[in-house]
């Protein structure tokens, strides 16, 4: 009877074990993502060539991939068009950032939420712009692919500005 009960115990706890998807808010990779985060905020790409698999397809609003050298590139541009940049949540801190292991083919993906924003150089305007950003996790846990969700217009006017006062 004891036997009996020992097997039903340990089968009750095997089958009560997380199988199905998991998410996370303070786990590794999404700290990962808000110290690159920190990186970005102090025009500091260190962090770009560990975290990003060096075959990384990033997308900004579009189907069509940018790689590693010219997403880089892309954000410390920021940093000549805008000062003051900064990153904000209403939850706090820079962004809100989940991670999530779906446990199949789906494979792991973490999730920011953020405004972006700064005052452009040229123009003195101080834009926000919310912000979502997939990543998409390997088995080494380097980011293999990024989604970048955003109205890049605002961000587009200050270029067009700077061009046109460069001419």
């Amino acid at each position: 009877m004891k036997k009996l009960i020992l097997i039903f115990i340990a089968a009750l706890f095997i089958g009560c074990t997380s199988t199905g998807v998991q998410v996370t808010f303070d786990d590794e990779k999404s700290n990962a993502i808000k110290a690159a985060y920190d990186g970005y905020l102090a025009n500091d790409y260190s962090w770009a060539e560990t975290l990003y698999s060096p075959d990384i397809a990033v997308h900004i609003n579009n189907v069509e991939a940018i790689d590693l050298d010219a997403n880089v590139a892309g954000l410390a541009s920021h940093h000549e068009l805008f000062s003051d940049i900064s990153m904000s949540h209403p939850s706090g801190g820079n962004a809100f950032i989940q991670t999530t292991n779906y446990n199949d083919d789906t494979g792991i993906w973490s999730n920011a939420w953020f405004i972006w924003k700064g005052t452009g150089k040229v123009t003195g305007v101080t834009i926000e712009v919310p912000c979502h950003v997939a990543y998409q996790w390997n088995d080494e846990g380097q980011i293999t692919q990024t989604w970048l969700f955003s109205d890049q217009a605002p961000l587009l006017a200050e270029v067009n500005a700077a061009q046109a006062v460069a001419e």
